[in-house]
């Protein structure tokens, strides 16, 4: 602004200065004192001219202005230069655009010529003073009054202000106008320079589109003040060549300029359209121009006016949408606009040529230029901003990514439940203890299982047995956080456990000299066990089972000792032992289970399995009256395998649907074959929850119930009460299935769970087993006499039978008849036997 404020003192300085050298008659206007004849066929010769009656006589004293036309013009004036021998005077045009101009004197007397001269050679001659301006030295030979002719021809603007100076006049105006294009070419190439700069630094074609608007912008001026056919180009003809293609060409960049300046979410898509269709008018344009330079000129100001008026209403519409470097936009355009229509209305010949119309561009393109710096200057302080804002923001999401990953970490090395470290964060604990980096030589992993807490899940609720859980791992920890043998899992934290998975705690001990044997130190923990627990408003205790690893003795990397320590609890929950210390003989047993896999799979395709049958009693009429179906597997390479082993070892191999069809089809064919001769009974079939979860169970009953012709009412098939304790919802769906197919569903083991009447409420029980642990009991221990009673009366009541199994006595016998039991099974009675043994037995027993 500073800049731009210094050119108008100049310019006007530059006003006054002439005014105040006109007293002196230095100077002279002579446009008051033309006259012009219209040469259309551009054929008149000076004589010619000279003797023409049609001239016309200035008399206003304004600047002749023809515009943009196809013709040429011929001015007259008369001098009568005794008067001004006292100083040598210049003809001077100041519209330096004019192409081809002509001088010709005549004796007003004679008509004689008597000197002539024209445009290219005043500026091919070294001696003529240079100056932008037309100016045509008078010689000194010529005196008396004179004629002088002047023939002006020219593509651009045909604008022919005429005026005397003297040479003193001529050299303060000159120097004037150099110093005033100075400072304008000065501010513009400083501007190119700064820009070029920021373009190359930061590669943002908005700089580069601006520069090449700023190079456009200087050859135009070039053009337009005359510098350039004066001290650049020699033919002025040059002129109506640059002069079009240089505007066509600033235009064109300050569309690409104004395009990518402004937002594109401002600016409307017709006008974006609109906006780049110009850009390729203006390249039309100007390669139009290097074929037909005479009306280049002319098409350059049309679409100049197009080109300005729509950059400002996309300024003008950007400042609405909230742009905020709009604002300088919009000045700089609408300066810029101000002195191009100026300029336009002056040379199109709409307003009388002035020092104002003259310099309205030169003005307008300079404060357009230096507003446009702000602009781009305010933008990089904006996007300075918005990249601070950005890394801000990209600094917060980045510790907001590190918190999260903290706390995926988190998550990923600690239970959900009980926010104890889990079985990652141990593995990474015994590889440090193990790479000796906690300065233990020697300690043991203990692996702690709770088998209740999957059936207390399922039966009472998730959210119970969990709460519970976190209560028995605190417990746990606390015991453990006051013995100095024990090793912290999570040092930060003092956390001395480790949750496996759900149902099983993980801790370390010190072992060596001076410290209690691990056996020992674990016996110390077992009396969790003596601890009651209340579980939905019931008091229980906990089982657990105990799986011990020591390092480096039975294993010397981590997962090898948490693998050795997971075989001894597994191991433990098969024995009447509640603590087992790894051993090889665990590996061994280990083994022998896989091989039992292999070969069952072989037993059950080949049907090397045999049914055994345990009879069922009447209480009352003491008459057989069923059977439950039992399996057993003596196998070649094994021998007798116990039916809890190889029971257990198909249900972790996922063999119990095979294992379920084959006693199924072959309990039907004994169940056919005893119906055929006579013998009416009902046998009962043991299932698994794998059997419960499965739907196909059914449709497999049923096809082999109408192969066989067997009638479902005669078979009842128990479910165990913790078998039904996982997927209850699904187990419920498939035994109504199942009972609706006219089979009776018996509950056995009755009584060992922990929710028993929500059993008996919502599943299809016809018949309840009471456990053999009671039964047993009953004649010796008054709480299982009760129990055992108030079962049968709570089945009387819900009109369900109930079975007593595991009567070992006559005693047992009498009582639980005494009771109300409506059948019995046990050893008193009759041992499981051989389907073929139980055959024979029954016909003794009918004869």
């Amino acid at each position: 602004m500073l800049l731009a404020g210094f050119f108008l003192a100049s310019f006007s300085l530059y006003a006054a200065t002439s005014q105040a050298d006109e007293p002196n008659y230095d100077y002279y206007n002579l446009n008051a004192f033309l006259s012009y004849v219209i040469d259309d066929g551009k054929e008149l010769l000076p004589s010619d001219a000279l003797a023409q009656s049609e001239w016309v006589r200035n008399t206003g004293g304004e600047v002749l202005n023809f515009g943009f036309v196809d013709y040429a013009v011929w001015l007259k004036l008369s001098l009568d230069l005794t008067t001004y021998q006292s100083n040598r005077w210049h003809l001077v045009i100041p519209y330096p655009l004019l192409q081809d101009v002509e001088v010709f004197a005549f004796s007003e007397q004679s008509r004689k010529l008597l000197w002539r001269s024209n445009l290219r050679e005043i500026r091919q001659d070294p001696k003529t003073f240079r100056s932008n301006n037309i100016n045509f030295p008078i010689p000194d030979e010529l005196s008396g009054k004179v004629d002088f002719l002047l023939r002006i021809e020219s593509t651009t603007s045909l604008q022919m202000p005429v005026e005397l100076w003297t040479v003193e006049y001529l050299v303060a105006r000159q120097n004037m106008e150099a110093l005033l294009w100075g400072l304008y070419f000065g501010v513009i190439v400083a501007l190119l320079l700064y820009n070029s700069f920021l373009f190359i630094s930061m590669g943002d074609k908005t700089y580069g589109y601006y520069v090449m608007t700023l190079v456009s912008l200087v050859m135009l001026m070039l053009a337009i003040s005359g510098l350039g056919a004066r001290y650049l180009w020699a033919n002025p003809e040059l002129t109506g060549y640059v002069l079009p293609v240089s505007a066509c060409l600033a235009l064109f960049w300050l569309l690409c300029f104004s395009l990518s300046f402004l937002s594109n979410d401002c600016l409307k898509p017709w006008l974006r359209l609109a906006m780049k269709a110009m850009c390729v008018g203006n390249l039309l344009v100007a390669g139009y121009v290097m074929y037909a330079p005479e009306s280049g000129a002319f098409l350059a100001g049309c679409v100049g006016v197009i080109s300005m008026v729509l950059v400002l209403v996309a300024g003008v519409g950007s400042l609405f949408s909230g742009v905020e470097i709009a604002r300088y936009f919009v000045f700089a355009t609408a300066a810029f606009v101000l002195g191009t229509s100026l300029y336009l209305a002056n040379i199109f010949g709409w307003v009388a040529p002035s020092r104002l119309t003259n310099h309205a561009f030169q003005g307008g393109s300079m404060l357009e230029a230096l507003l446009f710096s702000f602009a781009l200057a305010h933008r990089i302080k904006e996007e300075r901003r918005h990249k601070l804002i950005a890394m801000e923001k990209m600094k917060a999401a980045q510790y907001a990514t590190v918190q999260v990953q903290e706390q995926a970490l988190e998550q990923a090395l600690h239970d959900p439940i009980t926010k104890f470290p889990n079985d990652a964060f141990l593995l990474n604990r015994l590889g440090e203890l193990i790479d000796h980096r906690s300065g233990c030589d020697s300690f043991a992993l203990v692996l702690f299982s709770f088998p209740q807490f999957k059936e207390i899940s399922s039966s009472m609720g998730r959210r119970l047995a969990e709460d519970l859980f976190s209560k028995v791992a605190i417990r746990v920890n606390s015991e453990l956080c006051g013995d100095i043998q024990s090793i912290a899992v999570e040092t930060s934290q003092r956390f001395f456990v480790s949750v496996t998975e759900f149902g099983s705690l993980a801790f370390l001990v010190k072992m060596g000299e001076g410290y209690r044997s691990v056996h020992d130190f674990v016996d110390h923990l077992m009396h969790l066990r003596e601890t009651a627990f209340d579980v939905g408003g019931m008091s229980t205790r906990l089982k657990a089972f105990c799986g011990i690893a020591t390092y480096p003795r039975h294993g010397d990397r981590a997962d090898l000792l948490v693998q050795h320590a997971s075989a001894a609890r597994d191991y433990c929950s098969r024995t009447p032992e509640d603590v087992t210390i790894y051993s090889s003989d665990i590996d061994a047993y280990g083994r022998r289970r896989l091989a039992i896999v292999g070969e069952l799979i072989n037993a059950i395709s080949a049907r090397d399995l045999e049914l055994y049958l345990q009879p069922q009693f009447d209480c009352r009429s003491n008459r057989l009256c069923g059977a439950e179906v039992l399996l057993r597997w003596n196998s070649e390479k094994f021998g007798v395998v116990s039916p809890v082993e190889f029971i257990e070892v198909a249900e972790e191999a996922g063999l119990m649907p095979e294992l379920t069809r084959f006693v199924i089809e072959e309990s039907f064919t004994v169940l056919r074959s005893f119906n055929e001769n006579g013998h009416i009974l009902t046998l009962s079939i043991n299932l698994s929850i794998q059997n419960l979860m499965e739907a196909k169970l059914i449709s497999f009953v049923t096809a082999m119930a109408d192969k066989y012709m067997i009638n479902l009412s005669e078979v009842v098939f128990e479910v165990t009460e913790t078998t039904t304790s996982d997927n209850f919802e699904t187990v419920i769906e498939n035994l109504n299935q199942l009972a609706s197919t006219g089979c009776s569903i018996a509950l056995d083991d009755y009584g060992t769970g922990y929710s028993s009447l929500a059993y008996l409420s919502r599943l299809p029980i016809h018949e309840l087993k009471i456990d053999r642990s009671f039964i047993s009991q009953m004649g010796r221990n008054d709480s299982d006499y009760r129990i055992v009673e108030n079962t049968v009366k709570l089945a009387r009541a819900l009109q369900i039978q109930t079975v007593a199994e595991g009567v070992e006595d006559q005693d047992t016998l009498t009582s639980v008849t005494r009771l109300g039991c409506d059948r019995v099974q046990g050893f008193h009675l009759a041992k499981p036997m051989p389907v073929s043994q139980f055959r024979d037995w029954v016909l003794r027993r009918a004869s």
